[in-house]
């Protein structure tokens, strides 16, 4: 079975659960999934979806914000 790189995102709030001393079960039971589903964001075997992402991030203290970029200048 192949892993896709793990984003950046999945691993600051992997970084971020380490630090705040939460297992992935813990994590788990909060989003009312599975640890394995946790799990297999951070090691890149699967994505979640985007409000899987979010839920995780809010877990952890954090929200997701889209910001549009300045276009480059011709």
């Amino acid at each position: 079975m192949s892993h896709r790189p793990v984003h950046p995102i999945i691993a600051q709030l992997r970084a971020a659960r380490e630090t705040a001393g939460l297992s992935q079960e813990a994590v788990a039971r909060r989003l009312r999934c599975h640890a394995s589903t946790v799990g297999s964001w951070e090691t890149g075997r699967n994505s979640p979806a985007l409000d899987g992402l979010a839920a995780y991030a809010a877990v952890l203290g954090y929200q997701l914000t889209l910001t549009q970029e300045e276009a480059p200048t011709p």
